[in-house]
């Protein structure tokens, strides 16, 4: 089934539409919950949530990619968990990239700049750089799996990860972002 009859399914209020969700990305999103929680209960909890979410953002909402809206929900939701059970600490992968987003809490413009400069930083890198970047920052996997998904070693990923950390904190600071 295709991805605008999936979402005509949710308009129609039809619990199919969970169905053929689950049956279309829900592995995707499990590993991304996964990837994030290391827990399969808290697992299971947040691909409910997250079922629960769509059902409850369709209608109103039309998403233009189905994955990447489904996957949004679950991250959002698995980050959310995470924090929760860990209020005092923060989880290593959420620290690698903390270090460019400063401390406290930007005001929503400045997040709007920064995400339009982090997105023009993205379409500056070559393809198999990107796919590191998005595969480990956020889809949340480690750096051996999405090193293996491009073909290199996971040293090399890991020393081309810190690379593009420190080319987006100068791209940032330059547009006036406070890193």
């Amino acid at each position: 089934m295709n991805d605008i009859a999936i979402i005509e399914l949710f308009w129609q209020r039809s619990e199919r539409a969970i169905e053929r969700l689950a049956e279309k990305y829900g592995r995707l999103a499990e590993s991304v919950a996964m990837n994030i929680l290391h827990d399969r209960l808290d697992t299971e909890e947040c691909m409910n949530d997250s079922y629960l979410g769509m059902w409850n953002s369709l209608p109103p909402e039309r998403p233009r990619m189905l994955p990447a809206y489904f996957t949004a929900i679950t991250r959002n939701l698995a980050l959310k968990r995470c924090r929760y059970r860990h209020t005092a600490g923060r989880s290593a992968i959420l620290c690698e990239l903390t270090d460019l987003c400063g401390s406290t809490p930007s005001p929503e413009e400045e997040l709007n700049e920064a995400a339009r400069i982090i997105g023009e930083f993205l379409e500056k890198l070559d393809k198999p750089s990107r796919v590191l970047f998005m595969r480990r920052y956020y889809l949340c996997e480690s750096v051996a799996d999405a090193a293996e998904a491009i073909g290199i070693s996971e040293n090399t990923a890991g020393v081309r990860l810190s690379r593009m950390r420190a080319k987006l904190k100068k791209m940032l600071e330059s547009e006036g972002i406070l890193v």
